[in-house]
C-alpha cells in the first residue's frame, strides 16, 4: 500500500531534512515502532517490515531507547540452554 503524506517544509527541516526517501523511511520506522510499543505488531513482524535481522532490530530498539521487549541476557541464556538440550538429544549437531 502506498500512502502520501504531506508535511510542511519547516517540519521536514526540523526533522533533519534529507531526501523524501529518507523522510519516508523515518515515517515508516516511527509507525512500526509505535505499533510495536502498543503491542499491535510483534518484534519479528516489525523487523521484517523494516528489513532488519533480529540483531539489527534489537540494535534499533536500543537506539530508540525501547528496552522493555529487547533481547535480554535471560533470552540469550534460554536460547543457549535450548541449543545445548537439542544437541544433547541429537536434534542439532555438536559444535
Amino acid at each position: 500500500m502506498t500512502i502520501t503524506l504531506e508535511i510542511p517544509e519547516a517540519l521536514a527541516t526540523q526533522l533533519g531534512g534529507g531526501t523524501p526517501q529518507q523522510l519516508s523511511r523515518q515515517a515508516l520506522e516511527a509507525l512500526v515502532l509505535e505499533a510495536y510499543r502498543e503491542d499491535r505488531l510483534g518484534g519479528p513482524q516489525a523487523a521484517e517490515v523494516l528489513g532488519f535481522s533480529r540483531l539489527e532490530w534489537n540494535h534499533f530498539l536500543k537506539e530508540k531507547q525501547v528496552m522493555e521487549n529487547a533481547y535480554s541476557v535471560e533470552d540469550l541464556e534460554r536460547d543457549v540452554a535450548t541449543i545445548q538440550r537439542l544437541r544433547a538429544e541429537g536434534v542439532l549437531p555438536a559444535a
